[in-house]
């Protein structure tokens, strides 16, 4: 395929070469043009192509004159890729089963060469003019608007058109897109509180005048040949601004409906009284087109609907007007991401449009999270965009944060604080306290591919930012910093400084937000409540004993529970990274605003933590203090013992004295300290007694995920049975609230599934029988469909029952299902349900086809068997047979293949099994990088690399820790180890049977 593209530039130093960059592209022609009508073109005396680097050397016996204008014009061709990688093609079936071709860009970081000479570095932002030929039964799409459409005669016999497009704001080479299909489209115009569009007056054609200025922004005038099938339906308002790249490229009737004016909620957004609170004076909003098959347009509402309320929501709230006039939005068959979003062209996988009644309900929030997250990258990415790309973290935390932010006053029904709490901040907070990850700064990568916990850190530290400086303030900084860097790049420490200047010096935010993201780790505050005198200090969160996995094996006789006191926590030292390439520096005290609440004061109070410990007074009445208020911090508290028991008796008497927030952040701080071995298990189990009350999505999601983790490490220990028969009987009368029907609000449709799976895990015989019968029904009795949201429930409860013919019809299931992408979900649901059978023969079978896998399938059997009481020996045994082949086709030393190692060391393995493995893995050939390939093994084995927190004390090996804090509690009592309820104690034992025959 022929292409073309004009480059103007503009010399700042004297030089007689230029070096740009292309991938696989055949350059035949070449020309450095002198300005002006007289312009001549400059001999080239070398041409160089470095494909290490990528890149192209044009020399030229003539110097480049300093401050002058010069044009670059080159020739190549290239190959359309069948991947979708650089410029590419893609197919789909049409609804009378014909196959359809289309073409598409999908560029990664530094990705843009693939398909076009340019300089292809994020720091650099130019204005782009794209011409597309295609036929007449095709559109062309690309970031901006058509600004005529021409006639350019036949070849090979198919009479062309040409698209012009209006002229793109700078942007980086890797944030152009166009899409050449013959899909249909569906539109939407601005919401009512917005100045309608009006049709674009129409410029002058190619070779006509240049555009007029008016403001800083282009309005083409002139009249121009009639314009056929072009995708405009508003006028530009794009800048234009020099050097500009001019881009051609060489390749269908369109219908136009206009939904009801709503938000997803199917009311309309006030954004009126937005505006009026904000100051904002923004007037106009962009238009929305989604263009797919014809058969897919039904499932466009969804998505251009939430588009459109974000997209109004953060113009008005940011008070920045977006810069084009529309938004499109392509549906591509083989993407393989679910969504990339350029200024004014947003592309998703086509399997991203399923149809909600198939999906669950927390799919669906994530669905529309993720159009959130799109609409956020129109601003952090299309307006303002990072320098280098080792700073891609700033800007994913930053969508992250600001995709919850902006959905959650637009959908109130929706737990969207919670999901952000239990998915994101708890999650970072979990891995981050692993010993051995680095700071932001030093663990990102300089090319931008960084795991997923450095993004949640992120968000979860933005959200911290919010806290200390306060919405408006907050609001003003992001707003500020892209109008100081209006399509142009920028740097973490470009915000860090206008956010210190919106807090009119008060507080430092620059030192603060630097120390955040250079300095490992996260702090550990210690609450002390001494009568009215509050002290608060903080010190680097540290496990007591992380490596809990090598201590000799527990004696009940000798063990010291005063290592649990957390008032008096051990002070550990982190293991030095073997692998680290960064030298250990001097720690310092984070600083942060903390904030807190009373019994007595529902407002929450704020003070700073620096360098010094804190220490304050409430009233004399205050029984209990809880810090940390709704959860904006990214830390961890442990209070002395008073505090905790004034805390627990307050949730079991009356738990909506806490919010939603508060309740999951107690609940995580107790688990996750109990694992660290820093909280004795007393405490953590006393505190789920009120679980029975509790009624939001959030804590209850958040406590059944821990104490599943619990399950799976302590399935071998002597008292699983009675802890199963404590959280059975807890778990019983929430059942009973929720019910087996599908129905309710959305918080009880995504509380109901977490709840019936736990009770089916924990093999309650009355829900294993239902979950049986409900797919008893629908295989034999034509009985209704399983609702995806219990659709994991009942896979599990089948299989758990033992018979064998649930089983193999879910394994049935699955195979079908891998034949479609749209099924991903359903597909995790199956294998971790197959996975979890007690049959050790049908167990193996699964695992004869688990090398076959995609990497993410591969984890789910292995995490789900390694789980079970007989699959633990067994998923240690396969890893060590397929050790060889599972490094070959994952790559040794790869994220994916620590992946897999941490799926059955983690809960799966007895200290026996984990020193088997680590053996194994220390003696086997290495090639080369042998040092770096075995430390991401190690890690691989001691951490759940991108995954999951480890458990630390609850870790590979038992979990002697918290097992022994059990142990020690039986032997106080004089009785074995059993888990019971009283209202005082939750651990009991089993010689007091007046409290069992209670419960």
């Amino acid at each position: 395929m022929l292409k073309v593209i004009t480059i103007d530039l503009h010399v700042e130093k004297e030089t007689n070469f230029i070096v740009l960059h292309i991938q696989d592209l055949n350059v035949t022609e070449k020309a450095i043009v002198t300005p002006g009508p007289k312009g001549y073109a400059l001999k080239i005396v070398k041409v160089l192509e470095f494909p290490p680097r990528q890149q192209l050397y044009i020399e030229v016996k003539e110097k480049l004159k300093k401050k002058s204008n010069y044009t670059l014009n080159l020739r190549w061709y290239s190959k359309l890729n069948p991947e979708p990688e650089g410029f590419y093609v893609d197919q789909y079936e049409s609804s009378n089963g014909v196959e359809r071709l289309l073409a598409a860009t999908v560029f990664r970081p530094n990705g843009a060469r693939r398909a076009f000479p340019c300089f292809d570095e994020p720091h650099v932002r130019a204005p782009f003019r794209i011409s597309v030929f295609r036929d007449r039964f095709h559109i062309g799409l690309s970031n901006s608007i058509v600004h005529t459409t021409e006639d350019v005669g036949f070849y090979m016999g198919t009479g062309l058109l040409r698209d012009d497009f209006i002229e793109t704001p700078p942007l980086p080479a890797d944030a152009v897109a166009w899409v050449v299909s013959d899909f249909q489209r569906e539109s939407l115009q601005p919401s009512a509180a917005y100045i309608p569009t009006t049709p674009a007056p129409l410029g002058t054609g190619v070779g006509g005048k240049k555009s007029a200025q008016l403001n800083n922004y282009t309005q083409l005038k002139g009249k121009n040949p009639p314009v056929r099938n072009i995708t405009a339906l508003t006028h530009s308002l794009n800048v234009n601004l020099t050097p500009r790249q001019n881009l051609t490229v060489v390749q269908p009737t369109t219908t136009t409906a206009w939904p009801v004016n709503l938000n997803g909620n199917g009311k309309p957004t006030n954004l009126t009284s937005l505006s009026q609170s904000t100051g904002s004076s923004i007037k106009r909003a962009p238009s929305y087109t989604f263009y797919a098959p014809r058969d897919l347009l039904i499932r466009s509402s969804f998505i251009l609907h939430t588009s459109r309320d974000v997209l109004e929501y953060l113009q008005t709230w940011l008070d920045i007007s977006y810069p084009l006039t529309k938004v499109d939005f392509v549906a591509l068959p083989s993407l393989d991401r679910n969504m990339i979003s350029s200024l004014g062209l947003v592309t998703l996988k086509t399997s991203f449009l399923t149809d909600p009644s198939s999906i669950t309900s927390e799919q669906y929030q994530f669905s529309a999270l993720r159009i959130a997250e799109a609409m956020v990258r129109q601003f952090f990415g299309g307006i303002t965009s990072r320098k280098v790309l080792k700073d891609v973290w700033l800007w994913e935390g930053l969508i992250q944060y600001l995709g919850i932010h902006a959905l959650a006053p637009l959908q109130e029904s929706w737990p969207l604080r919670e999901m952000y709490l239990l998915k994101m901040a708890t999650a970072a907070l979990d891995i981050d306290a692993i010993q051995g990850w680095d700071s932001i700064m030093n663990g990102t990568s300089h090319d931008g591919n960084n795991e997923e916990f450095f993004v949640q850190k992120t968000a979860a530290i933005f959200s911290m930012l919010h806290t200390a400086i306060g919405e408006d303030r907050f609001r003003g900084c992001l707003g500020s910093f892209l109008k100081v860097n209006r399509f142009r790049t920028a740097e973490p420490t470009d915000l860090w400084t206008i956010c210190t200047k919106k807090a009119n010096g008060s507080k430092n935010i620059k030192d603060m937000m630097t120390l955040w993201t250079h300095q490992p780790g996260f702090p550990l505050l210690t609450v002390t409540k001494m009568g009215n005198s509050i002290s608060i200090s903080q010190r680097p969160f540290r496990p007591a004993d992380f490596l809990a996995i090598h201590d000799d094996s527990y004696d009940g006789n000798n063990y010291n529970k005063s290592s649990l006191n957390a008032t008096d926590m051990p002070s550990t030292v982190p293991p030095t990274t073997q692998g680290s390439k960064h030298k250990a520096v001097p720690h310092m005290k984070w600083i942060f605003p903390v904030t807190y609440v009373t019994d007595i004061n529902n407002v929450s109070e704020t003070l700073w933590m620096q360098n010094v410990d804190v220490t304050f007074n409430v009233p004399e009445n205050v029984k209990w203090i809880k810090v940390n208020a709704i959860q904006n911090g990214y830390y961890r508290v442990v209070y002395n013992d008073d505090n905790w028991a004034s805390l627990i008796e307050e949730l079991a008497t009356n738990p909506k004295r806490f919010t939603s927030e508060d309740r999951l952040g107690l609940l995580s701080d107790a688990f996750t300290l109990c694992h660290a071995n820093l909280l004795p298990c007393e405490i953590t189990m006393n505190m789920i007694q009120y679980l029975p009350s509790e009624t939001h999505y959030g804590p209850m999601a958040l406590a059944l995920r821990h104490l599943e983790k619990w399950r799976r490490i302590l399935k071998y220990s002597e008292c699983f049975l009675m802890l199963s028969e404590f959280i059975k009987m807890k778990i019983s009368t929430v059942m009973e609230k929720v019910g087996w029907s599908d129905d309710g609000d959305v918080a009880t449709r995504l509380l109901r599934p977490e709840v019936l799976l736990a009770s089916v895990l924990w093999e309650d015989i009355d829900s294993i029988t239902k979950a049986k019968n409900m797919l008893n029904q629908y295989l034999y009795y034509n009985g209704s469909a399983i609702s995806p949201n219990l659709r994991e429930v009942v896979y599990t409860g089948s299989i758990l029952s033992g018979e064998y013919i649930y089983w193999q019809h879910c394994w049935e299931r699955f195979v079908n299902l891998q034949r479609t992408s749209e099924t991903f979900v359903e597909r995790m649901q199956l294998l971790r349900a197959l996975g979890r059978t007690k049959d050790a023969w049908l167990q193996n079978r699964l695992l004869s086809h688990v090398t076959m896998l995609p990497t993410e399938e591969v984890v789910q059997v292995l995490k789900a068997i390694a789980g079970t009481p007989t699959g633990g020996a067994m998923a240690c045994r396969f890893l060590q047979a397929k050790w060889f082949e599972l490094e070959k086709r994952l790559g040794p030393g790869t994220i994916s293949f620590a992946k897999v190692i941490s799926a059955i060391t983690q809960y799966g393995a007895t200290k026996f099994d984990y020193d088997e493995v680590i053996a194994g893995a220390s003696i086997r050939p290495r090639s080369r990088d042998v040092r770096a390939e075995y430390d991401l093994e190690q890690r691989g084995l001691q951490r759940g690399v991108g995954g999951p927190v480890t458990d630390v004390a609850l870790q590979v090996g038992g979990g002697e820790p918290a097992l022994a804090s059990i142990e020690e509690m039986g032997h106080k009592h004089g009785g074995p180890c059993t888990l019971l309820s009283s209202d005082s104690f939750v651990i009991m034992f089993l010689s007091q049977t007046r409290i069992l025959s209670e419960l």
